[in-house]
């Protein structure tokens, strides 16, 4: 199961459900699983009894790199950061950030040649990286943005690795205590250039990103989110946050916010250079909402269109395309009674494409969020998770996708270059692991 689960893993979970239903429990080694793709369940385990569950056992391996961000954080230290950031992601300072995100597109966009062939991926990659670092840190010297962006890029290349099941697929016959955590000491130990590399990277990142925490105190500057976390940080204890702990928010959003986007992006792209029609219906609403090359924060909301043609392509292409938690105490999960300490996966790019929940869910339709659209389980619809950790910058990825796209198509007819669908590449998100292959021409004035 392991090999089938690294070589294609939405395979294996579709044929598992399809084989055994849409709850199936099941033992790797000492390891015990439950795997969801029913809306009711999903709904009980992340929002009904989410307080019976916490992160799962594999999110050990992220505390290395994320250290105890709201990511991976629990209990007490999550509701007191999650309390903290809340204000930085309001509906006010996201429009404060939105400024940023046009100014940072357009110095990427106008370093795009017409006729040119390039690989939107990594351009889309780029992009979100240069808004979510200005817009969250600042402007920095272009060497450590330069090292900061070569580090994250190392870090989630290695995070693509298979190294790490092995190792657990390893230990989990011998009777070892936290066996993730022993992993993880194994996997730092070894002598490879790779992981010598993945572990030198984090220590880059944590180096930079303190650096800037002491600079932007010194300043007293209220222009970033880095500045909003160092003035909502008081003396008492109720908002204190030291300052690991803000290296450790400011790395989540970092990692987990630029790599969602991107891709998310990138998909949507797949999709409107195969349905032709639906892509010149997105042109026409940009053009004719848009009052100058890029949209102001108010014209965005009538981009109707365009972000029901996002919301459709993450229904197909869930960033996070799966979400995992660990009962603490032995759990009812419908009519099955589910032993404490037994990983529950929610799966959810097969829930979002069930037939159980959705007409034609394998064609690509924005109309269903439309007014009026299409009727769906709220929970066969969590691209950004559910229940109280629902992710807390949804809405900064949302203006962030269109502003991006209207910008793109504003400014250039995008032409496909790829032949056949992509392969995915599964990792901590969801990838197209040929990229999206365009050539691009200017847009006629």
């Amino acid at each position: 199961m392991i090999i089938q689960r690294q070589k294609n893993p939405i395979k294996l979970y579709e044929s598992i459900f399809s084989k055994y239903g849409d709850i199936v429990f099941f033992k790797l080694g000492s390891f015990r699983f439950v795997m969801l793709n029913d809306a009711k369940a999903i709904e009980q385990v992340l929002q009904t009894d989410s307080q019976n569950y916490s992160k799962s056992t594999s999110y050990d391996r992220f505390r290395v790199i994320f250290g105890n961000g709201l990511l991976v954080s629990e209990g007490e230290v999550w509701k007191k950061q999650r309390r903290l950031m809340a204000g930085s992601f309001s509906s006010k300072q996201v429009e404060r950030l939105q400024p940023i995100m046009v100014k940072e597109t357009n110095a990427i966009l106008n370093k795009w040649k017409p006729n040119e062939k390039i690989d939107l991926a990594k351009e889309m990659n780029l992009m979100t990286l240069e808004i979510i670092s200005v817009g969250l840190l600042g402007k920095r010297q272009e060497n450590d943005s330069l090292v900061l962006r070569q580090a994250l890029q190392d870090i989630l290349a290695y995070l693509q690795s298979s190294r790490h099941l092995w190792l657990q697929l390893l230990i989990a016959p011998f009777p070892i205590k936290d066996k993730y955590k022993f992993a993880i000491k194994l996997e730092k130990l070894l002598p490879l250039k790779s992981t010598k590399k993945f572990f030198a990277s984090i220590q880059k990142v944590n180096e930079l990103v303190l650096a800037l925490i002491n600079e932007r105190r010194s300043k007293n500057l209220t222009e970033n989110f880095l500045d909003m976390l160092i003035k909502t940080s008081g003396s008492d204890e109720d908002s204190k946050m030291s300052d690991q702990q803000m290296r450790d928010e400011v790395l989540n959003i970092l990692l987990a916010g630029h790599e969602s986007t991107a891709n998310a992006l990138t998909w949507t792209w797949h999709e409107l250079l195969k349905n032709p029609e639906i892509y010149e219906k997105v042109k026409q609403e940009v053009h004719q909402v848009l009052s100058g090359e890029s949209p102001t924060y108010e014209e965005l909301e009538k981009l109707v269109y365009t972000k029901a043609v996002f919301e459709e392509a993450i229904r197909l292409y869930p960033p996070f395309w799966r979400v995992s938690r660990k009962n603490k105490i032995q759990t009812k999960i419908q009519q099955y009674d589910i032993p404490e300490i037994t990983n529950v996966i929610v799966s959810l790019y097969t829930i979002q494409r069930s037939h159980k929940y959705w007409q034609l869910p394998e064609a690509f339709k924005p109309e269903r969020f439309l007014e009026n659209g299409e009727d769906h389980e709220k929970f066969a619809y969590i691209p950004f998770g559910a229940g109280p950790r629902i992710c807390i910058g949804m809405n900064l990825a949302m203006v962030e996708a269109l502003t991006i796209l209207s910008m793109m198509i504003k400014k250039f007819d995008i032409e496909k270059a790829f032949e056949k669908d992509p392969t995915y590449l599964m990792s901590l998100t969801l990838q197209p692991k040929e990229g999206c292959m365009v050539n691009i021409k200017k847009v006629k004035a």
